[in-house]
């Protein structure tokens, strides 16, 4: 591939956790040039590497208060949101008018349906438009309509841990969908964002383990839509736990294969689908996926163990929170918009 100049890059939200790894990759890419970095309006301007120690001498980009002429000045070819929901959903639509490709790591866009805003999002979707034509990033599986697209919805955290191992074997046929899917997924605290609270608190998480949000995670519709269970709520449960960790998710999902289906046919599914996907590991002996194989890297690990006389599956999917799970994933979707490699600038 012949690259003339680098694509131009701006970060907004670059304060978080997932900015600050965002813009390790940035610097590195081969690509890419990450030409501006903003915080919220009420921000003071700050070296980036006062804001993010992690950066001391790799950047002197300061950390600018959020201002829309001031990215429109910089020309950007690809603006990344990493802000909050209705931020994004706002300022989503103007950004586009710049002509760059927008990444949102947020939810704003990822639901095609509006309704489901207000209930789990605490917002009415006013940008219908845009729920139609933005593209939901799984990398994996929507690569031709990420080549040239305008707008790119980040997927969740869990749900990439979830979808990426269950959706090949929904997809075949494989799985009984007349029972239940059930989702049992654990976390890192880092996936609470930033912001303090008083049930992150470190005396508060240490030596702990609590599910949250049960029956009424944001994450629950977009789980469904990507395995094709959006209009059948009855047929997936879905709890979220908080570990204490750092980062990290590991998702044990629990469902029951058609009769005669085999781990091998298992295997075989995720072997075909994933061929081309270099950042999908897939265990295929007695050892599973676990957090310490992905912490800090942009791989989704994935693993199985099936009582073949029953059927009964137990699917494991494992991924860094931070990274597959919203800055490496959102590079990748921004390589391929950009006519990149997928990989360029990911740090495995």
């Amino acid at each position: 591939m012949v690259i003339g100049r680098k694509a131009r890059a701006v970060v907004a939200g670059a304060t978080g956790y997932s900015g600050r790894e965002l813009i390790r990759m940035l610097l590195d890419h081969p690509y890419i040039e990450l030409v501006g970095a903003f915080a919220s309006k009420s921000a003071d301007e700050a070296p980036l590497a006062s804001v993010h120690p992690h950066l001391t001498g790799l950047t002197t980009l300061p950390c600018l208060p959020y201002d829309e002429d001031a990215i429109r000045r910089l020309e950007p070819g690809v603006i990344f949101l990493g802000t909050p929901n209705e931020f994004s959903h706002d300022e989503a639509p103007t950004l586009l008018e710049t002509g760059a490709v927008v990444v949102d790591l947020s939810g704003a866009y990822r639901l095609r349906n509006p309704e489901y805003y207000p209930v789990y999002y605490g917002f009415e979707h006013r940008n219908r438009e845009l729920l139609d034509a933005a593209v939901y990033g799984m990398t994996e599986f929507v690569r031709d309509d990420l080549r040239g697209a305008k707008l790119v919805a980040n997927p969740g955290c869990y749900p990439t841990s979830i979808i990426i191992p269950v959706k090949p074997l929904m997809d075949a046929g494989l799985i009984d969908v007349s029972l239940p899917v059930i989702c049992d997924s654990k976390s890192g605290v880092t996936g609470a964002g930033k912001a303090p609270s008083s049930t992150t608190h470190f005396s508060e998480v240490s030596e702990s383990l609590r599910a949250y949000n049960v029956f009424k995670h944001r994450h629950t519709p977009e789980i469904a839509a990507g395995l094709g269970l959006e209009n059948r709520s009855d047929r997936l449960t879905f709890t979220p736990h908080l570990l204490p960790i750092n980062r990290g998710i590991l998702s044990t999902v629990y469902v029951r294969l058609n009769a005669g289906v085999k781990r091998s046919d298992v295997l075989g599914v995720w072997r075909e689908t994933f061929a081309t996907s270099p950042l999908v590991r897939i265990f295929d002996s007695e050892q599973l996926p676990e957090i310490k194989f992905v912490a800090g890297t942009a791989y989704c690990d994935i693993g199985a163990v099936i009582d073949e006389s029953t059927g009964q599956a137990v699917i494991i999917g494992a991924i860094d929170n931070l990274l597959k799970g919203a800055a490496s994933q959102a590079l990748q979707n921004a390589n391929l918009a950009l006519g990149f490699d997928e990989c360029a600038g990911i740090r495995r």
